[in-house]
């Protein structure tokens, strides 16, 4: 077989790539004050490697918005390299199942065995073999053994394949439980972004087909970074949590709530226009708003925790990131507008009109 072997050039160039783009990821970690941890490396390695298009706009747009935090970071490294865990653990169970059936399989080649050798000795009982009494008695005896190993046998087959059966269900749960992990915001329960991005392209595409409305609602806690700042990253996560569970309660059935990235939440709403969804969103803004958060070690008021929430009703057809980009641009508007209140895209086009 041929080895594809590299020219002493082609591999100078690409060392010369590597180091290029290893110092630009270490300047991009001391640019924003981030610890060089391998999580944080990894993704402005790929980042200044450009491998990864779904990550440069994600990173590009958190740039923009002036806010490449470690909670960024974490939520970039979950959603664009930890699914291959998820890889790994479904690639591990399809072995075990592998070896399960393989010995259930085994088994019922053991007792095929046993059934073609009891026809053997059926076989024997030709009608020479009943003219002869002694030639009779040795062949019936070896029936009998027969049939008693092929019972012993078939009950132990049974034991053994409904034992596989288990095992076999056992890792069915294991992997709906990654599937779930995976797809799960470790911190507030909700739904993350993958889980978001999935059911937003489900979505999206069943409006269009059926011609039916669906609404989008971004929200962003009100100067969340103060809250880490002033309390530490252990309040903040509880004012993530909180927050969290108050949007999801004031939530339909039907509709999605989940945790965005960072102290962002988004909420897709089927089969609800935009009037609607600003109304939800005007609830949301009040529930939250009039929390009252105590830290719980010292007592502390924490004050009013407020979000800005921006509203979004899906053009059949359009692109979802153009669906995502006016959601975003309205929640910003909000922020613009002095925060703790709801912005939607009517309001943004009266401002532009004005």
């Amino acid at each position: 077989m041929a080895l594809a072997l590299q020219s002493p050039t082609t591999r100078a160039q690409r060392l010369l790539q590597i180091t290029a783009h290893a110092r630009a990821a270490i300047a991009s970690l001391q640019e924003h004050g981030l610890p060089p941890s391998p999580p944080n490396y990894n993704i402005w390695y790929e980042f200044h490697a450009g491998q990864k298009p779904g990550l440069s706009h994600a990173l590009e747009l958190a740039q923009a918005r002036g806010r490449i935090s470690d909670s960024v970071m974490e939520e970039l490294s979950a959603r664009f390299f930890q699914p291959q865990a998820e890889f790994g653990a479904l690639s591990n169970a399809l072995s075990r199942i592998s070896g399960t059936l393989r010995e259930a399989l085994g088994i019922m080649a053991e007792h095929g065995a046993d059934a073609v050798a009891f026809g053997d000795s059926l076989n024997e009982l030709s009608a020479e073999a009943l003219r002869n009494p002694e030639r009779l008695q040795s062949v019936l005896a070896r029936l009998v053994d027969e049939a008693r190993e092929m019972t012993r046998r078939t009950h132990e087959m049974g034991r053994k394949i409904a034992h596989s059966a288990q095992q076999i269900e056992s890792l069915r749960g294991e992997l709906e439980d990654t599937r779930r992990e995976a797809n799960t915001d470790a911190l507030t329960g909700l739904p993350n972004r993958r889980a978001f991005d999935a059911q937003l392209r489900a979505l999206t595409a069943q409006a269009t087909e059926s011609d039916q409305p669906l609404a989008m609602i971004l929200l962003d806690i009100d100067h969340f970074k103060s809250i880490n700042d002033r309390w530490g990253h252990p309040v903040g996560d509880a004012v993530l949590r909180r927050t969290a569970i108050t949007v999801a309660s004031l939530l339909r059935e039907r509709d999605l709530a989940a945790r965005f990235g960072g102290e962002e939440f988004a909420v897709l709403l089927p089969g609800t226009l935009a009037g609607q969804a600003m109304q939800i969103a005007e609830r949301t803004r009040l529930a939250v708003s009039t929390q009252t958060l105590t830290v719980r070690t010292t007592g502390d008021q924490l004050g009013n925790i407020t979000a800005s929430f921006g509203v979004a009703a899906y053009r059949g057809g359009e692109p979802v990131a153009a669906f995502l980009k006016r959601a975003d641009q309205a929640m910003y508007r909000a922020k613009e507008g002095g925060r703790n209140r709801v912005c939607g895209e009517e309001q943004l086009r009266a401002q532009r009109w004005a």
